[in-house]
């Protein structure tokens, strides 16, 4: 309700010399409800605002007559109300769509991290598995070197062996390469990709969602211990 509407009930209300009590009995209703009317905070509905003209002998008109510059500040004010409303939507608007630019930026780069990560895993692992085979290679030619001839007697040819190639065994491929077990080659990283990417576009959870490239690390480390463990490898066998 208008605050000049308000005060013209109160003012009428004590012209006529009656209480809020009164009044509310006369009219059936409480004295909150006379209070509400009285503060602005409510409205009086046709019903009671044709007994309370009838009571304080005026029209319905005079009652809610309001000055024409008050309905213009009215009209202003609802306005720029209006207006900061709006503005303040478009800017919490404006924040959610950076943060979540934001979010899918770190998202890319945690991913771009850990698929280096474990480029990087998986090339320290080749590199270590051939030194392991040149060192391998290495003892056993000098296992296998003849020892030199005492002094004095004449070199026996050796009988040549004929060359075996080393057989593959169960954790090595043709090449003499250990074989990767499922764990490592398990490609846990796209699994990554397209749980971001559900949670993202179903949930939209972008921010919490780029944690499970955090992950990757974790599941090729974990890996790592598995295969290497003797227990596992003789099982594989």
């Amino acid at each position: 309700m208008n605050v000049e509407i308000a005060q013209r009930l109160a003012t009428m209300r004590r012209e006529k010399g009656y209480s809020q009590e009164e009044l509310a009995a006369q009219l059936g209703l409480s004295r909150q409800a006379i209070s509400k009317w009285e503060r602005a905070e409510s409205s009086p509905d046709t019903g009671n605002l044709v007994a309370l003209a009838k009571l304080y002998g005026v029209t319905v008109d005079e009652l809610l007559r309001v000055e024409e510059d008050i309905e213009d500040d009215v009209r202003f004010e609802e306005r720029d109300r209006d207006a900061v409303e709006a503005g303040a939507t478009r800017g919490a608007q404006i924040q959610a769509q950076e943060a979540a630019v934001r979010a899918n930026e770190a998202a890319v780069r945690a991913a771009q991290a850990a698929v280096a990560a474990a480029q990087a895993r998986a090339t320290a692992e080749q590199a270590q598995t051939k030194s392991l085979e040149q060192a391998t290679s290495s003892g056993q030619m000098s296992a296998t070197a003849c020892p030199p001839p005492p002094s004095g007697q004449p070199v026996q040819p050796q009988p040549q062996q004929p060359y075996r190639a080393q057989q593959p065994g169960a954790e090595h491929d043709a090449g003499g390469h250990r074989k990767r077990g499922p764990w490592t080659t398990f490609p846990y990283p796209v699994l990554c990709v397209i749980i971001f990417l559900a949670l993202g576009f179903l949930c939209g959870v972008w921010h919490p969602a780029w944690l499970v490239f955090l992950t990757i690390p974790l599941y090729y480390w974990i890996a790592h211990i598995i295969e290497n463990d003797p227990n596992y490898r003789a099982d594989r066998r």
